[in-house]
């Protein structure tokens, strides 16, 4: 089979045909250096095709009967949808050779030797598992709530963007994987299922994730569009809560207690970190509605649970809302001069500590002033990489900035920190032809030495904590 170059037309891009003996030379014969996830269905190996796109490959594992159908069933899903939040099938490879098979008594046969795997966009974030924290640290609310809507509206597509529905069966944090932008891509398409109808269907086999799977689905195997909505409501507790976030709600006395008591944290965590009081009243809102839509997913009896459709209308109509009230204050808030004029969210870097493995991090930076902000990050230790490590952000923008830590074999007591230097680009008014650009300003800013103008620094601790356990079965 040729290897075949992407067809690209105005509409789409046709995943292309890949030999096995390319993915073994961009995989290094698939070894475990370039391994970064498994799977109940197979591995999963970074890659980067000649063109220099970097890939994910999922090697299949060779189990009869069962992997003609995991592999069927993600081919087939990944065919039907484009979606900005469902993560995008770049190439496939089924390979089928004869190889000699050598018999009891001594004599050879040709049997059929297949290998398949299917080839996705490389996601440098890995999967949401890995960024699941708790209210008083870890990603910043407007990340969250950023992930939460993305994931809402890749499922939206999935049951709602074509003629048949496609029903997931699988939707846990471990297969949303995220961007260098932290944008959420809904992945692992081997459970599911396409249905002409969206009346509920029956099975025979119980597969999927404990802790994730509907109770009607555990005990009667119901199969409707409202599993995949039970499974979302699980994931947006733990986004916003940390992934013992359903063990604290179902220990509750009552629902609204449960609100109260992660509202109230991050409340604390934003009156900590902000002194925007209308943006503090649109996160509080946010953080509300999601988690009323949450806990109504979670409903037990699937009749009161929203569609994914609901769900949608409802965030869009609150954003809605939010809109229209911070658009009256927009140029008031710009005229007002901020003492931090480079916002740093969190304080502290906090890495999931995994021996022998590359941990990353995110820093998310803000510019709120209405001039460029140059910035300088860096760490006191070598183990650690940053990029980007230097930029200029143009006015009330955001940067994310990714840290990484090399593998280290044991978790040692850590007193490393993490600076970042900022300046103010002051804005020249523009009086002549030899004036230079913006982009020509960003450029000269640039090379400036990151000590000249020093505007402001900012120190974070660096803390290494035990690697997050998934929510209990």
């Amino acid at each position: 089979m040729e290897d075949k170059l992407v067809h690209k037309t105005s509409d789409e891009i046709t995943p292309r045909g890949l030999t096995f003996k390319l993915l073994q030379d961009i995989t290094h014969s698939f070894s475990e250096d370039q391994k970064v996830g498994q799977g109940g269905y197979g591995q999963v190996y970074k890659g980067i095709l000649p063109d220099g796109e970097e890939i994910a490959v999922k090697k299949l594992y060779n189990m009869v009967g069962i992997n003609d159908v995991q592999f069927t069933n993600e081919f087939n899903s990944l065919m039907k949808v484009k979606h900005q939040n469902i993560v995008r099938l770049v190439g496939y490879c089924f390979d089928v050779q004869k190889k000699p098979v050598k018999l009891p008594n001594g004599e050879y046969v040709f049997a059929n030797s297949e290998e398949r795997a299917l080839c996705f966009e490389y996601l440098p974030l890995g999967s949401l598992d890995n960024h699941l924290s708790g209210e008083t640290s870890g990603l910043d609310w407007n990340t969250r709530y950023k992930i939460i809507k993305g994931v809402c509206e890749g499922l939206n597509h999935l049951h709602n963007g074509s003629r048949d529905p496609i029903y997931h069966l699988d939707l846990k944090p471990a297969n949303i994987l995220l961007d260098k932008n932290m944008a959420p891509k809904i992945a692992d398409f081997g459970l599911s299922r396409l249905f002409a109808t969206t009346q509920t269907h029956l099975t025979t086999n119980l597969k999927g994730t404990a802790g994730y799977m509907p109770p009607e689905y555990i005990g009667e195997r119901q199969i409707s569009k409202k599993f995949d909505v039970y499974s979302l409501g699980i994931i947006i507790i733990a986004i916003i809560a940390g992934s013992s976030g359903y063990s604290r709600f179902a220990e509750m006395p009552s629902p609204q207690q449960f609100i109260q008591l992660v509202h109230g944290n991050w409340k604390k965590r934003w009156n900590a970190t902000s002194s925007n009081a209308s943006s503090d009243e649109a996160c509080s809102l946010q953080l509300t509605t999601c988690l009323q839509i949450a806990l109504r997913c979670v409903e037990k009896d699937r009749a009161k649970r929203p569609t994914i459709r609901e769900i949608v209308d409802e965030m869009n109509e609150m954003d809605d809302i939010i809109v229209k009230k911070s658009s009256s204050l927009t140029a008031q808030l710009r005229r007002t001069e901020s003492k931090e004029f480079l916002g740093v969210d969190p304080h502290e870097l906090r890495f999931p500590f995994e021996m022998n493995k590359e941990i990353s991090c995110v820093l998310q930076l803000t510019n709120n002033s209405d001039d460029l902000v140059e910035f300088h990050a860096k760490t006191n230790q070598k183990k650690y990489s940053t990029q980007p490590d230097k930029g200029v952000m143009e006015a009330w923008s955001k940067c994310y900035v990714i840290v990484t830590m090399k593998p280290q074999e044991s978790m040692q007591q850590c007193n490393d920190v993490f600076v970042v230097r900022s300046t103010r680009v002051i804005r020249e008014e523009d009086d002549g032809d030899d004036i230079a650009s913006p982009l020509d300003r960003i450029h000269i800013a640039e090379q400036r030495p990151e000590n000249q103008n020093l505007m402001g620094e900012v120190e974070l601790p660096i803390v290494y904590v035990a690697f997050p356990r998934p929510p209990p079965g």
